[in-house]
């Protein structure tokens, strides 16, 4: 089974350019040796409402600081996370 872990917020104009800059952070995954690296543009997600306090990425729900981080550059906004086997 698989589980998400380390979600950032990441500014970036591309897909490309959000996962460099995530995995540049240097962040070890907790248990999978190779993870996945999910990134999704929080603009292209279906069901986001920018203006609610709770969202859902992917395999991720997000609270209020974090979508007032997102709100700051909405456009460039990629939340960005490993799913790790356990």
């Amino acid at each position: 089974m698989e589980h998400p872990t380390h979600t950032q917020i990441i500014f970036a104009d591309s897909v490309e350019e959000a996962k460099e800059k995530y995995l540049a952070l240097g962040i070890k995954p907790d248990h999978d040796p190779n993870p996945r690296v999910e990134v999704i543009k929080v603009t292209e997600e279906e069901d986001v409402d920018l203006d609610q306090d709770f969202n859902l990425f992917g395999e991720v729900s997000v609270g209020p600081d974090v979508m007032e981080k997102i709100r700051t550059d909405a456009e460039r906004a990629y939340v960005v996370y490993y799913m790790e086997k356990h």
